[in-house]
């Protein structure tokens, strides 16, 4: 009986995963103090404010030299994630492998979920600006996915799907309120219905979070590679 439960409790520690936030450097508050530049666009609209329009325009962005990234999924979470543990655990690997690779950049310290308890309602420019600033981030990494799955194909098996997933992400200077990047990756993949899935459904979207997950992989490497040539505060 004890054997049993340790094997019990053994399973369960394996199944759990935990990302948190990482503290800030103590150098930090020194570079964050040297810059002056800040709230841009303090404005909901500035469509008829000339002079804030060529602020915007002529700002030229700086960032510390190591910058909180904070990740917010701009449309709501699918249905299958809590369709069974497979799902779960794969639509947090795929958060959990976005966050290692923008935590692998030398200009970030950390990259970390923005708190639920913050994200608005209204997800406009200014209020999300103010969300990611409670949380401490320097910049919010922004993105919202979209999937397509498709069945018939000549090439393609009645057990076959192939799914196209696009991932559109921005990049929020939380500063000044400038979208510093803006990056749209598009990435397939095709799978067979396997023995463990429950039905053909299960496969398509599992296909469709694997399309995703290579897609996001790509825009952080982009995000990775633009961070390298940001000038320092």
């Amino acid at each position: 009986m004890k054997l049993l439960l340790i094997v019990v409790i053994t399973i369960f520690l394996q199944a759990c995963a935990t990302v948190s936030s990482v503290e800030r450097p103590s150098s930090y508050y020194e570079d964050a103090s040297t810059n002056e530049q800040v709230g841009l666009f303090n404005e909901i609209t500035l469509a008829d404010n000339d002079e804030k329009i060529r602020a915007l325009l002529n700002y030229r962005v700086t960032l510390p030299k190591s910058s909180r990234i904070a990740i917010l999924k701009l449309n709501g979470e699918s249905r299958w994630r809590f369709y069974s543990d497979d799902f779960t655990q794969l639509t947090d690997s795929i958060v959990t492998q976005l966050i290692d690779k923008l935590r692998s950049s030398e200009r970030v310290y950390d990259a970390s979920i923005l708190p639920a308890m913050l994200i608005p309602a209204d997800k406009s420019v200014p209020i999300l600006r103010e969300a990611a600033a409670r949380f401490q981030a320097d910049l919010l990494f922004g993105y919202r996915t979209l999937c397509n799955s498709y069945q018939k194909y000549r090439i393609l098996s009645d057990d076959e799907t192939k799914s196209y997933c696009s991932v559109e992400a921005i990049l929020l200077d939380i500063r000044s309120g400038i979208i510093v990047k803006s990056i749209a990756s598009t990435e397939s993949f095709a799978a067979v219905k396997t023995a463990d899935d429950n039905n053909f459904s299960e496969t398509i979207k599992k296909a469709e979070l694997e399309a995703t997950a290579k897609a996001l992989g790509t825009i952080a490497e982009e995000v990775v590679s633009y961070l390298k040539d940001v000038s320092v505060l």
